[in-house]
């Protein structure tokens, strides 16, 4: 079966390269590409949903904003299982952040070419949203380079992408959906997380305990084990 891959904002799939499925299971990536000038999230999730293969079962995973792209998908796709990772799925989950950024238009104030290029900020954002915290020396020595991962798109890209997941509001809640989080994620706290479920009772969160929001790089083991987890027993 197939498992398509969704990275999160700024991010090329390059950052699932770690990530093994089980046998018999094939990773297939959907990268970003720019969104047009009237683009809403709907016609651009419709876009990216052409490289999907619908003629047969297929699971989708999404990774940050990626996360929110899957679900969109469902509105008009139905795979087999949609799996988040380090993202969120309803109105508990969304980051104080978020709604701040939000009540103050932050994407349309802005200057996003700080966000773009080579820029020292455009580096400290990047890290900011993926690494949140100084690396340990451990960390140092098994760091990936930022620049493996990072798109290489324009401030059109990241203002809209900003823009759109901060305004992101869940709607009627995917079937068969699963999320697999870190208990130090700081860009979608896990307390949220936490109390999501503890709300609505579901079952279905895979816990990786001391994950970042980077957790996809810094700890694939867990995560491919989460994965294998939701895939062949859930």
């Amino acid at each position: 079966m197939k498992v398509y891959f969704i990275p999160g904002l700024g991010a090329k799939c390059q950052c699932f390269k770690f990530i093994k499925l089980p046998e018999g299971f094939e990773k297939i990536y959907i990268e970003w590409h720019l969104p047009e000038k009237n683009d809403s999230l709907s016609t651009y999730v419709r876009k990216m949903s052409e490289k999907i293969d619908q003629s047969e079962p297929f699971i989708l995973v999404g990774y940050s904003f990626g996360g929110v792209i899957v679900q969109e998908m469902n509105k008009f796709m139905k795979p087999e299982k949609t799996i988040l990772i380090a993202s969120m799925k309803d109105k508990i989950q969304i980051p104080e952040l978020f709604k701040i950024l939000k009540k103050i238009k932050f994407a349309k104030w802005f200057p996003m070419k700080f966000f773009t290029g080579k820029k020292m900020l455009s580096y400290a954002f990047m890290r900011s949203v993926y690494f949140n915290t100084i690396p340990s020396k451990k960390q140092k020595r098994n760091q990936i380079k930022l620049d493996e991962f990072m798109v290489d798109l324009n401030s059109d890209y990241f203002k809209w992408s900003i823009d759109q997941i901060i305004n992101w509001l869940p709607e009627k809640e995917c079937e068969k959906i699963y999320q697999i989080h870190g208990t130090n994620d700081l860009i979608f706290p896990f307390k949220k997380i936490h109390t999501s479920y503890a709300t609505t009772q579901q079952p279905h969160l895979e816990i990786i305990e001391k994950g970042s929001h980077l957790l996809v790089l810094e700890l694939p083991k867990k995560v491919n084990k989460a994965l294998e987890n939701i895939i062949l027993n859930e």
